[in-house]
């Protein structure tokens, strides 16, 4: 039986804003769901690119920053932003590892960024399926193919050296995290919205 679950069972979100205080958008914004690495992983990422030749005398993202996307809409508007909090309640999975195995230099719209990719287990190709699909359910345009998880741990790489991993890089995957990307303030922000998937799916 599969561990995702669609169900309409309650969900704690402990230290979070409470569904009713929220700061209700007055424009589209950026939002996204994320995998987060813990600070032992982050640790272990940050030591990996300070070691690469022709680095850039910025190192961005910062540790903390760092993340496997999921589903990713530049421009989300309140009422949809409050229908994907509400969806996301329902999701649950059991806790898996993730696995960065191979350091990559990627050709995005930004210029060449460094990436680590993880290994595709099902339970991650699961999680990304299962995330496409309560955005989906609420008219947010998620897509369920082509998607490449990986982590950015370096922009404006185009110097860079890549050297490959030490060794490999693990974390456990036990919730996600909604995120309002604020790109116009300054320094630019993330603000977790809610955090959904604690727990296993009942029955």
């Amino acid at each position: 039986m599969s561990s995702f679950a669609f169900n309409s069972a309650s969900y704690t979100q402990a230290g979070l804003f409470d569904m009713d205080s929220l700061p209700i958008p007055t424009a589209p914004r950026r939002l996204f769901t994320a995998l987060f690495p813990d600070a032992s992983a982050c640790a272990a990422i940050d030591a990996e690119r300070q070691r690469w030749p022709g680095q850039p005398r910025r190192l961005h993202p910062i540790p903390e920053r760092m993340h496997i996307t999921l589903q990713f809409f530049n421009q989300v508007d309140a009422p949809h932003e409050r229908d994907w909090l509400v969806a996301l309640q329902d999701l649950r999975f059991e806790p898996f590892e993730i696995v960065l195995t191979q350091a990559e230099l990627w050709h995005a719209p930004s210029g060449i960024i460094a990436v680590l990719t993880p290994e595709l287990t099902p339970e991650l190709a699961a999680l990304h399926l299962a995330t496409a699909r309560f955005a989906r359910q609420i008219g947010l345009p998620a897509a369920t193919q082509g998607w490449k998880p990986h982590l950015t741990t370096l922009r404006r790489a185009d110097k860079l050296s890549l050297q490959p991993l030490t060794q490999a890089i693990r974390w456990q995957a036990a919730h996600i995290d909604l995120i309002w990307s604020e790109l116009k303030s300054q320094p630019p922000r993330y603000h977790r919205l809610g955090r959904f998937g604690a727990g296993r799916s009942p029955g």
